[in-house]
């Protein structure tokens, strides 16, 4: 029996087709050729095509796992932050207050990223239009997630199938990795360029310098500057003019040379190692806090803005009326606008016909309760009127113990 027939031997066709007994009554009988294929070519058919995001917008998603390819799929306003911020807040205001009418997509990019996104069109790669590039899509998801190089270099006949070509920055894509995006001005100065981006300050972060736990500066709630004029940061001095201005003289007697190009998790675990002192926005010391390591607030230092950041339109190329809508949204609930504001994207008999729904929801919860309560207060006193009200106790109280065993 070919493997073809084998796998289909437990389907009802392919035994009525098989079926020795019909051999055995008609000996010039033989099932068709193709009759086992067309099953196979049914299942393939039924088998979904993934899609693949392009290895270099991988390489900049600070946790792949945490954005399926659905969700960009789907979304249609995307935003993303760098690590160590906390834009819960703003996302959870978002889906209360529109659900799955419009799919917002949060995009964890790494450190610095931030403004990377707002320049790059979303890649998605569909492997049926280039099997070969699939593959090394995968491979090199899979080397992303795991931390390690793909095992296997492409054939050189295949380098031009395998290879992705740079993604093109764009001033404003058409369809955008991340429409808007929340960052650190101190570590993407460009995001201050008033002339290329929109910008509104979110909150400001407390400098805290991170430190080990037997370090003597531990004994202080609070570290003055001053106090580290004759400690070593593992970043430029030029970063920190209050520190650049009392260490000057230790620092050029020390003569030490500062590490580059270390992320913040890296030059953490230099100060685990005992190498120096680093100084970071509290955000960011307790998003990579270790048990050997621990944070004082600098006294004297300017604290760390956070902005929203999204590029102007060219003059000429406006947005369209659907998408300015949506960001105006975005702002509005960053900026504490609440649901029946009249600013957003939602016309006047719309916001009036979604208030009527919500007033009809809360009406419809509050008829089912009392209904519950009549019903209870009811029984209750049919219970009484036939002498059996201490049944009717233990049994209420049977039933609220299974009430509450079931919502643990």
């Amino acid at each position: 029996m070919s493997s073809s027939a084998s796998s289909t031997a437990g389907t009802p066709e392919a035994q009525s087709v098989n079926d020795p007994a019909l051999t055995a009554i008609d000996p010039e009988f033989s099932a068709p050729e193709n009759a086992t294929d067309e099953v196979e070519t049914e299942a393939s058919a039924e088998a979904p095509t993934r899609v693949y995001l392009h290895p270099e917008q991988l390489a900049m998603i600070q946790t792949p796992e945490a954005l399926p390819i659905p969700v960009l799929q789907r979304s249609v306003l995307r935003v993303s932050y760098v690590p160590a911020i906390m834009p819960g807040k703003w996302f959870n205001r978002w889906h209360e207050r529109y659900g799955d009418r419009v799919q917002l997509a949060e995009v964890p990019v790494r450190e610095a990223r931030g403004l990377d996104s707002l320049h790059q069109d979303l890649c998605l790669i569909d492997p049926a239009d280039n099997p070969a590039a699939g593959s090394s899509v995968e491979s090199a998801a899979g080397s992303a997630e795991e931390g390690t190089a793909p095992s296997e270099a492409p054939a050189e006949d295949s380098v031009e199938a395998t290879e992705h070509a740079p993604i093109a920055r764009k001033a404003v894509p058409e369809n955008p990795f991340a429409h808007m995006s929340i960052v650190r001005p101190d570590r993407e100065p460009a995001s201050a360029d008033g002339e290329k981006y929109h910008s509104i300050r979110l909150y400001e972060e407390l400098p805290v310098v991170i430190l080990p736990v037997d370090h003597v500066l531990t004994v202080l709630d609070e570290v003055p500057v001053e106090e580290l004029a004759e400690e070593f940061l593992l970043q430029p001095a030029s970063n920190i003019p209050a520190y650049e201005e009392v260490s000057r003289a230790w620092r050029e007697s020390a003569g030490r040379i500062v590490p580059e190009g270390l992320t913040d998790k890296e030059t953490i675990e230099l100060v685990a190692a005992g190498v120096g002192l680093y100084i970071v926005p509290m955000s960011i010391a307790r998003f990579y806090h270790r048990k050997d390591l621990t944070y004082r607030p600098v006294a004297g230092l300017d604290t760390y803005p956070v902005h929203l950041v999204w590029p102007r339109a060219p003059k000429g190329e406006p947005r369209s009326e659907e998408l300015e809508a949506l960001l105006q949204d975005f702002i509005g609930i960053v900026r504490g606008r609440t649901a029946t504001s009249e600013r957003g994207s939602e016309t006047r008999q719309a916001r009036a016909e979604r208030i009527a729904a919500e007033k009809a929801k809360e009406k419809a919860k509050a008829r089912a309760a009392n209904a519950r309560r009549e019903a209870r207060d009811k029984k209750r006193a049919n219970a009484k009127k036939n002498g059996n009200a201490r049944q009717h106790a233990r049994q209420s109280a049977k039933a609220a113990s299974a009430r509450r065993g079931k919502k643990r």
